[in-house]
């Protein structure tokens, strides 16, 4: 049941979305907590009740995000069949990982981030890296093709090339299709 946050179920809640909105806007920097309490309709020490620094609420937004981007991975695992056109899988793939905006830009947005002297947030994106990169390695063994094992040799590649195509604004069919190509070619 929703609360009267504007349809966060929590303040908790109320707070992650509003930050996640506003860095992907402004960028962390760029967003003051002051900013986070005002746009979220909270006083200044509602919001340190539940993040006392900003580091505490950037980490927590970026477990979330590492969860959703693990869960989107793992669905596409589960989905694989041995049989399964590698090409096919991976548009799939891409796909839940581009089409969402929001997703997009906040990713961008925390591995920037991780890159500007912040050294607590660069090993846990790297950790999340490292842990995603293993579950495209995984689920390419269930799949029982040349290009699957291209794929798996190449799974670094891939987030890298993933990063590429979340950096613009709205990645076309055809980037997408080359990433496609320079992932499973021989």
């Amino acid at each position: 049941m929703r609360g009267k946050h504007d349809g966060y179920e929590s303040v908790q809640a109320a707070i992650l979305g509003t930050a996640s909105q506003l860095f992907t806007r402004t960028g962390i920097h760029g967003t003051s907590l002051n900013d986070i309490a005002q746009a979220a309709g909270l006083s200044k020490g509602t919001l340190y009740y539940y993040y006392p620094t900003k580091e505490a609420l950037v980490t927590d937004i970026a477990e979330l995000h590492g969860a959703r981007v693990t869960d989107l991975i793992l669905s596409w695992v589960e989905t694989l069949t041995r049989d399964c056109p590698m090409e096919e899988a991976l548009r799939a793939l891409m796909a839940a990982l581009l089409d969402d905006e929001d997703l997009r830009r906040l990713h961008v947005v925390l591995f920037s981030e991780s890159c500007l002297d912040n050294p607590a947030l660069a090993s846990l994106m790297e950790e999340k890296l490292r842990k995603w990169t293993v579950m495209l390695e995984v689920g390419t063994l269930k799949v029982q093709s040349p290009s699957a094992r291209r794929l798996r040799d190449r799974s670094s590649l891939f987030f890298t090339l993933l990063m590429g195509a979340m950096l613009r604004a709205e990645p076309s069919p055809a980037q997408r299709e080359a990433c496609i190509t320079l992932l499973l070619s021989e």
